[in-house]
């Protein structure tokens, strides 16, 4: 067996056996295969496709690459973990997380950094000084089991054949390939030993699935191998054509969760937290979910709990409440000529601009700029007068900002009235 008879079985639209999604996935993570034949089977798969019984091969040997996690001693159902597919200003996982652990689940989440246009949970939360996304299983066993919540990122223990295939898949276009996403998403949900996963599967033009359809056909793979597993998985399908809350970015988007955390967020973005939590709650057969929900927020327990996983993980609590915390050196405004409205937004674009500003990377060697990110005063639909501010982008560099601020004026199409 070696890794070209595989990469040609796969242009050739076969399906690969067990035995052979075992060498390629083993064979890369020990560093016996490069990356650019790995890059060339990601291509194939993207191309061909997978069925649904080499995805399930394909999860079973990303798990296998590492460690698994097992929470059976804490003798609950209430296990659980949420999962976006990927949007922009999507912080829904900061503040959904300590409002199910405020009424007694327990969220064990292993996240991703950006993967295309979209903003990674990992980088964000790294943008709060001091906090550590890089924990031993058993650090992160004892915070989940003490705290209720906890999110590191991919380690060496933990999947590790997904912490290299998911930096090679951004950066050879192959993200969006259904099987990639499937293997991706649930090998860490599986490993991380939860029995329950929240899906929210966007849609829309910043989503990597653009109708509800494919969205609906993601959803419908997702629950099907996990379900394999062993696990109960509920998608849940939300629109994604215009940013999620008003921030987008890095430190910004913990600042808006923050908010949230206090009774204080957008509309939009509390709308997908509560729906995500009441539906969460009733799968878990939880009573009076609304309820239950709003006393967390209103008694401040909600935002402790986001407080207590920030500490135990050697976040500085004082400084998400410091004005000076990666406070940006330059802004931009993005002003209204006359009268009118927001028409549409180019979503995806506006991922872009984030990148173009440092709140995403080019390559893996970009150093990110915690700084950086866009609040919008207006979104789709929005009435505006002449001379109102629609949108602040804001970073550490001024080149970076003129070209953020380029591409993002591009990306909002405005309907002045006549």
């Amino acid at each position: 067996m070696n890794i070209f008879s595989i990469i040609k079985k796969k242009q050739l639209g076969l399906e690969h056996n067990s035995q052979e999604l075992n060498f390629l996935i083993s064979s890369y993570v020990n560093n016996e295969i490069p990356d650019f034949q790995v890059s060339a089977w990601l291509m194939a798969t993207m191309l061909n496709g997978m069925t649904k019984k080499e995805t399930s091969f394909y999860t079973k040997e990303i798990i296998n690459s590492g460690e698994k996690i097992n929470f059976d001693y804490l003798n609950t159902k209430y296990i659980i973990d949420k999962h976006s597919t990927g949007g922009v200003g999507d912080k829904v996982s900061f503040i959904l997380g300590p409002i199910l652990a405020s009424i007694g689940c327990y969220i064990p989440m292993i996240a991703g950094r950006g993967l295309g246009h979209t903003g990674g949970t990992i980088d964000k939360l790294e943008s709060i000084p001091g906090y550590n996304t890089n924990l031993n299983i058993e650090k992160f066993k004892n915070i989940v089991e003490n705290v209720g919540i906890s999110i590191i990122g991919q380690t060496q223990e933990i999947c590790p054949a997904d912490k290299k295939l998911y930096l090679l898949r951004d950066l050879t276009g192959t993200i969006e390939s259904i099987p990639l996403i499937c293997g991706s998403i649930l090998s860490k949900k599986i490993a991380e030993g939860i029995k329950t996963l929240i899906l929210d599967v966007k849609f829309g033009n910043g989503a990597f699935m653009e109708t509800k359809k494919d969205a609906q056909k993601l959803g419908k793979i997702l629950k099907s191998v996990g379900e394999k597993f062993n696990i109960e998985v509920y998608p849940f399908y939300t629109n994604m054509d215009q940013p999620l809350g008003n921030s987008c970015g890095l430190w910004c988007e913990i600042q808006e969760s923050i908010e949230c955390l206090k009774g204080r967020g957008p509309k939009d973005l509390m709308k997908i937290v509560n729906f995500l939590a009441i539906n969460t709650l009733k799968k878990l057969k939880i009573s009076n979910p609304q309820k239950k929900i709003n006393q967390v927020i209103e008694d401040g327990s909600a935002l402790k709990k986001f407080h207590d996983m920030v500490r135990s993980q050697s976040g500085e609590i004082d400084s998400l409440y410091d004005q000076k915390t990666n406070k940006p050196k330059f802004f931009k405004y993005i002003y209204a000529k006359k009268d009118g409205c927001i028409e549409s937004m180019k979503t995806k674009d506006i991922g872009y601009s984030l990148i173009e500003i440092g709140a995403g990377r080019k390559n893996k060697l970009d150093i990110l700029d915690n700084s950086a990110g866009i609040l919008f005063y207006k979104k789709c639909n929005s009435n505006f007068k002449k001379g109102d501010r629609l949108a602040k982008i804001f970073c550490s560099n001024e080149i970076k900002l003129s070209k953020g601020y380029d591409l993002l004026k591009k990306s909002i199409t405005l309907n002045y009235h006549n």
